[in-house]
């Protein structure tokens, strides 16, 4: 019969709770810090400890207040670091029972009313500890007028009292509370660390565990002491305290981790067919796509690392011939796989059918796997030519003869021979370039003054080398600033033919030299943007100096005077100026040339022609049988 006496089972998160600092694990810096604090008598007044869960923020805080309040065996003790949890003190506060030890859950008490609770009772003396102190988790929880109650009191509480908070969420606690606190950030702890805490603890519950099961628990707690008891105590539960690899993978949803690695290792040799039989066997066998592709993300990170030559701490070892294998595709590839597992992870939350969006996933994978990377694009691409030696070099039967149309295809088929030219039809744009680099630098030496014409006749034309050829014939044209703001537009330099126009005055233009005056508010850098501009565009080495005198004014105050001398002109015009009498506070704004081929319109009026022919047309007599002008005409006079 079941003994009604025996006492109720403690989960292992609970019984093995760490009730001193020796056996809090992964929080050094945290345990050196107080324990300098205590023994300087520098110990501040508020803490306040974040971190994710199950890293021993509340563990520390009760810790914290046993020491505080510890009076030893003798009972004459004073604060200490390393409570002896066997004193009256020690006992009442680790069963949660001291009277002047206060915790408080801030999830369920977050108004102002309870946080008074605490201002009121703060003023009082300790009843029989050292120092009252008060622990509230979750700190984060509590209202904004709640933090704003406690802010004076926790600024400048009463010598005996202490704050001890603990939250997940640092971020939504104010910054006041922060600045009054001494902050502990406690980290999550190391994947080795918890793997030896939990082989402690199932050595000493008794329980069989192999070290790849153990390996994977610590991994899936994600460095959280407490859920790694939690998911130990889980396994032992289902493995009838024998803990094997298969077991935990079986209670995590996780596919067996050579499958999986069989399964990435076909995605990789581009084997869709196998793939997908590995993703088929790891379903049925229980685990969630989802799951899946996350391990196999994992799997790509620790190949990663093992092709980095990067810390590998976190790679069991009956997995790790597998992943060095993995690891040759080298990390191009590898990171490549990795984008598109993290795209398709997302995808497949979404999906109305998760494994069916796995199975797209993995096809994408494996023809994906195939293609080169962008590195082994460009290996494969052909040298670029080399740069035209422009040293004089002897005759050859090659320059020997004009450079007609007519012995041009000539000179591409001997160009075929060369070496690093081949005559496949899909080579013919590599070799245009420097087949034609090479004919418009013989075509220099036989018409110097004149590069177009030859090159415009050539049946073959590469780009690159018309645009030079353009670039040069052009700047050995500029006459004036006005030219090289136009080249500017067109080569798309709106910006620096903007500034040219607003803010240069030019001074003086020769062959390669530009002597320029800067307005007040041109930038200071705008004679190096045009020199770089001009060297990088026309391939010649250009001189722009700047110079303290002004000779002409600017391209833009320019082309004002020009239009208003123009308005001018056009509004002492005879039609012109009838208009502006019969329509008062009227003004001419703009002078239009008319469109060859437009449509009769009202704006043939003003054709030249028939303003020479007829220079006073007696349009608008005072008194005339003739019709007036219609609303269309008139409006196109209006201003």
């Amino acid at each position: 019969m079941e003994n009604k006496n025996a006492t109720p089972y403690k989960v292992l998160a609970r019984k093995y709770r760490p009730d001193n600092f020796d056996s809090l694990i992964g929080q050094d810096a945290l345990v050196c810090t107080l324990t300098n604090a205590i023994a300087l008598n520098r110990l501040a007044h508020a803490f306040i400890l974040t971190g994710v869960r199950g890293v021993g923020k509340t563990s520390t805080a009760r810790i914290l207040a046993k020491g505080l309040n510890c009076i030893g065996l003798d009972g004459n003790s004073d604060a200490t670091m390393h409570p002896c949890n066997q004193c009256e003190p020690c006992k009442s506060i680790q069963l949660g029972q001291h009277v002047d030890i206060l915790e408080m859950d801030a999830a369920s008490h977050t108004g102002v009313d309870d946080i008074r609770e605490i201002i009121d009772g703060s003023v009082y003396r300790p009843v029989s500890a050292r120092y009252k102190i008060y622990i509230i988790d979750e700190v984060h929880m509590l209202s904004k007028n709640a933090f704003n109650a406690l802010l004076k009191t926790l600024e400048e509480p009463p010598e005996a009292v202490k704050f001890i908070f603990a939250t997940t969420e640092i971020r939504k606690v104010p910054v006041t509370i922060l600045s009054r606190c001494q902050r502990f950030d406690l980290r999550r702890v190391p994947l080795d660390l918890l793997i030896t805490h939990l082989s402690k603890i199932a050595a000493a519950e008794k329980i069989n565990t192999e070290p790849e099961a153990i390996r994977l628990l610590a991994y899936a707690a994600g460095g959280s002491v407490r859920d790694s008891l939690s998911l130990l105590d889980q396994a032992s539960a289902l493995g009838s305290n024998d803990i094997k690899l298969s077991v935990v993978e079986n209670m995590l949803g996780h596919a067996n981790a050579d499958g999986l690695l069989d399964l990435l290792q076909s995605c990789l040799d581009g084997d869709i067919q196998t793939a997908l039989t590995s993703l088929k066997n790891a379903v049925d066998s229980g685990a969630e796509p989802e799951q899946i592709i996350s391990d196999l993300m994992d799997f790509i990170h620790q190949a990663s690392l093992i092709a980095s030559n990067s810390l590998i701490e976190e790679i069991s070892e009956s997995s790790k011939e597998k992943l060095v294998l993995l690891a040759k595709f080298d990390i191009p590839r590898l990171a490549r796989c990795w984008q598109i597992l993290l795209k398709g992870h997302q995808e497949i939350k979404a999906a109305p059918r998760p494994e069916a969006s796995a199975q797209m996933l993995i096809i994408r994978l494996s023809y994906t796997s195939a293609m080169p990377t962008p590195s082994e694009i460009l290996n494969k691409l052909p040298a670029a030519p080399s740069p035209i030696d422009d040293s004089p070099k002897p005759n050859n039967s090659h320059n020997s003869q004009p450079n007609t149309p007519n012995n041009l295809q000539q000179n591409n088929s001997e160009t075929d021979n060369l070496p690093g030219t081949t005559s496949g039809p899909d080579d013919l744009a590599v070799n245009n370039g420097a087949t034609i680099t090479a004919l418009t630098h013989d075509m220099s030496a036989e018409h110097p003054s004149d590069m177009t014409a030859p090159i415009a006749t050539s049946p073959i034309i590469a780009p690159d080398t018309l645009s030079n050829a353009n670039s040069q014939t052009r700047s050995s044209s500029f006459e004036n600033l006005r030219d090289i703001a136009e080249y500017c537009e067109q080569e798309g330099a709106l910006i620096l033919a903007s500034d040219i126009r607003n803010h240069v005055e030019l001074v003086h233009l020769e062959a390669c030299h530009l002597e320029i005056h800067l307005v007040k508010d041109a930038s200071k850098d705008l004679a190096g943007k045009i020199a770089q501009f001009l060297n990088s565009r026309t391939n010649q080495r250009w001189m722009v100096s700047v110079s303290d005198k002004s000779s002409s004014l600017t391209l833009q105050k320019t082309d004002e005077i020009a239009k208003q001398e123009k308005l001018s002109m056009a509004a002492e015009h005879p039609i012109a100026k009838k208009v502006l009498e019969i329509f008062p506070g009227a003004a001419v704004t703009d002078v239009i040339t008319p469109i060859e081929n437009e449509m009769p319109s009202s704006s043939t009026l003003l054709a030249e022609t028939d303003l020479i022919e007829n220079p006073e047309p007696d349009i608008f007599p005072e008194h005339s049988d003739k019709p007036k002008l219609s609303d269309k005409k008139e409006k196109m006079y209006d201003a």
